[in-house]
């Protein structure tokens, strides 16, 4: 059973990340039955867990960019000893920081929820008090968020998804907050409700989402009356994770069904009809007067808004320099003709750094070239650089990828070929023996600083993992429990 401390901080929270909303009442008097019988209301309470989610979705947020997902798929180099190089290890039982930073990346998704469930429940009571197009789509996003968090815990403290024990507890799917231990689920019940609240935020969503009559971009205003939907849970995010969610679990026919149907999306039903998302090309770099987006804006499908997030005082900022990795590591990823790649062009950079000695010791002698993570560096508090600022949950090479998995050969051969020419690499066909591994390669260069690679070397029972020496078995793959929690495990 799981302790009810998930739940207890969860309102809380969210009323303290809201102070700027509520305006009604002061913050400590607000509750839930307060909040929850109003338009207004009901997206304020949204608004208050996206807030939450940017601890979670962000370039350093727990499932980002420097959180222990990002580290464990082995895209930085670490100190001798250290607890980086126990997580890139996945020797989790030996890190110290299993009591604090795996703590909360195992209960911030946590906190999350039990927000979401507050929305969720209250909501139904004040139903006729709520129009219903704020109804369905506050609603349908709330679904989306519980089961995207709930699906990436079970990514990190799940199996190997083809090596399930069908009798085994792994997590609780928590719908419904409760004075209770939680009950921890099977494999096969927890992806059941996953399952479920994609349904009902697709069902929701389509209802109202402004995505299936209009261009995307058409949202991109703060006056618009569903804003940003890049930024939020919308329909075709949804859509988006309900392929994640298949392929995981081997549904590879409805994967691509899904899948398909986010590559395809237009903005209208006519000839004129434009696609709502495309891949960023070289012919989207630009001059001075400009700036190049290195986030690869287009391709973002849904995500979490970061605007608090500043790059220099991140990992990757040439003042810290936290998360970096030996210069040879980019032809290891890319090969030798790294420098052509569009992904490493975008999403690298190089810098100078403190290296260290076999040892440990940090010594001037080792003061080197590195590289580091450049794809979020646009990302800067009071910029004027127009960048979005939108960390993506998904984008589209992900689409791409599982169509190119799952879908007939000829067809995988014509997206790759569309992708390679979208990063400037050789193109060279799919093969049904090879296709498999060589998308998996692809995704990993693609994803680094994302959170999304430790999950793809799981999704494939991996056992090296690019640019490493040990090898990463199935019981490795199953991230540890924090200790505070698995001691309330009855």
């Amino acid at each position: 059973m799981m302790k009810k401390m998930i739940n207890v901080i969860g309102l809380g929270i969210l009323l303290s990340a809201c102070t700027d909303w509520l305006t009604v009442q002061p913050e400590t008097s607000m509750t839930a039955e307060t909040l929850f019988q109003t338009d207004n209301g009901v997206k304020y309470g949204l608004n208050g867990v996206y807030t939450i989610a940017q601890s979670v979705y962000s370039p350093t947020g727990r499932l980002g960019g420097t959180g222990i997902v990002e580290n464990m798929a082995n895209t930085y180099l670490f100190t001798v000893n250290s607890d980086g190089e126990k997580w890139a290890n996945h020797i989790y039982e030996e890190t110290d920081s299993q009591k604090d930073v795996n703590q909360y990346t195992f209960l911030t998704p946590y906190t999350m929820i039990a927000n979401l469930n507050s929305l969720l429940n209250e909501m139904v009571a004040h139903r006729n008090k709520i129009t219903p197009e704020v109804y369905a789509m506050v609603r349908g996003e709330a679904f989306a968020l519980r089961a995207c968090c709930h699906f990436d815990l079970l990514r990190i403290y799940g199996p190997v998804p083809s090596r399930v024990d069908v009798g085994k507890a792994y997590l609780p799917y928590v719908r419904i907050n409760t004075p209770d231990n939680y009950e921890y689920h099977t494999f096969d019940q927890f992806m059941e409700y996953v399952q479920a609240d994609l349904d009902s935020a697709e069902f929701l969503l389509k209802q109202y989402d402004p995505v299936l009559t209009a261009n995307i971009s058409n949202t991109e205003y703060s006056n618009s009356p569903w804003p940003f939907r890049k930024s939020r849970m919308n329909y075709y995010g949804v859509l988006g994770l309900q392929a994640r969610v298949a392929l995981w679990i081997g549904e590879n026919e409805k994967a691509l069904r899904y899948a398909r149907l986010v590559k395809d999306a237009k903005d209208s039903e006519e000839s004129w009809a434009q696609l709502q998302f495309r891949l960023t090309t070289p012919s989207d770099d630009v001059n001075s007067f400009t700036t190049t987006d290195l986030s690869h804006y287009s391709e973002h499908i849904c995500g979490v808004n970061c605007d608090k997030f500043d790059f220099n005082y991140s990992g990757w900022s040439s003042r810290m320099l936290s998360s970096s990795n030996d210069p040879s590591y980019r032809e290891v990823l890319y090969g030798e003709n790294y420098a052509e790649d569009l992904r490493y062009q975008h999403f690298w950079r190089t810098g100078s750094g403190t290296w260290y000695a076999p040892d440990g010791s940090m010594l001037d002698e080792y003061l080197v070239t590195s590289i580091t993570i450049n794809k979020f560096s646009q990302f800067l508090a009071n910029s004027t650089n127009n960048c979005k600022d939108n960390f993506p949950i998904m984008r589209l090479p992900e689409i791409y990828f599982i169509i190119m998995e799952c879908g007939p050969l000829d067809e995988a051969n014509t997206l790759y070929e569309e992708y390679c020419a979208a990063r400037n690499i050789e193109y060279i066909p799919l093969t049904e023996m090879d296709r498999k591994e060589r998308i998996m390669l692809e995704s990993i260069r693609e994803y680094v600083g994302e959170g999304q690679n430790f999950f793809t070397y799981k999704r494939n029972n991996m056992r090296r993992m690019l640019g490493t020496t040990v090898d990463c078995l199935e019981d490795q793959y199953i991230v540890t429990i924090p200790e505070a929690e698995s001691l309330d495990v009855k």
